[in-house]
């Protein structure tokens, strides 16, 4: 068994424990999942891994985070793909690069949900608000975590740029119906454009807009605090664990 510390503590991971290989690459993401067959210092071995989604390939050296859950939270930590065994088992060696970091708020877990909504471009990165110029442009999302959400946009969007996000399922999330949110960088799916967008919490208003801009936002822009965060957090964590639980992760 392999104890790796956390926080004072020592967490339990055994071989045929099942966990999850994630390569992430400007956004571009793999998932896959497959079991521990063997620990040694600092090296994993583990079966052939099964891709689950995502368009980024394993491949020898390449970094990687491993992904596992225990009955009172995720835990992951970094690794590197040591080798990709030519053998007809296809198993992978992990060398082991962190310790185990619990999945926080700082962290947040993300999973593909399908999300209709609109948005308007709230404010450009060289240009002021735009309330009075609202024009709404019908969306969807890929993925929803705590801190925010990859969704589809048009070529008039880009990174900096801050949207005004109407959502379609703000009750089921638990957050206000109107949500700011900052676009980080702009990544291409299957030909169309996404962007990856943090919500601007009450609590960070003030990084984005002036005291005079901020008397002009819609009032609901500015209920989303880290209360309701955390809350939202707690729905994504929630439902990662059912799909876990119903084999659909």
């Amino acid at each position: 068994m392999l104890n790796m510390t956390l926080a004072g503590k020592k967490t339990p991971l055994a071989v045929w424990d099942k966990i999850e290989i994630i390569i992430d690459r400007d956004g571009e993401e793999g998932l896959y999942v497959t079991r521990i067959e063997d620990i040694g210092q600092d090296v994993i071995l583990a079966s052939k891994p099964e891709y689950v989604r995502g368009r980024e390939l394993l491949v020898d050296n390449a970094r990687v985070y491993v992904r596992f859950l225990k009955p009172d939270a995720m835990y992951r930590f970094q690794a590197k793909i040591k080798q990709i065994h030519d053998d007809t088992a296809g198993h992978v060696s992990l060398h082991v690069l962190s310790g185990v970091e619990r999945v926080q708020r700082r962290n947040f877990v993300r999973v593909d949900l399908n999300i209709d909504l609109k948005y308007s471009l709230l404010k450009g990165r060289t240009s002021g608000l735009k309330l009075n110029k609202s024009n709404w442009v019908g969306s969807f999302t890929w993925n929803v975590s705590g801190g925010g959400m990859l969704m589809k946009v048009n070529k008039e969007i880009n990174a900096e740029d801050i949207l005004l996000v109407r959502i379609g399922e703000y009750l089921t999330l638990g957050v206000p119906r109107l949500l700011a949110v900052f676009c980080w960088r702009i990544i291409t799916i299957n030909e169309n454009r996404f962007a990856g967008v943090e919500f601007i919490t009450r609590e960070k208003l003030h990084r984005h807009f002036t005291q005079t801009e901020m008397t002009k936002l819609p009032t609901q822009t500015k209920c989303f605090d880290v209360n309701i965060q955390n809350r939202l957090v707690r729905y994504i964590f929630d439902l990662q664990v059912r799909e876990r639980q119903k084999g659909l992760l």
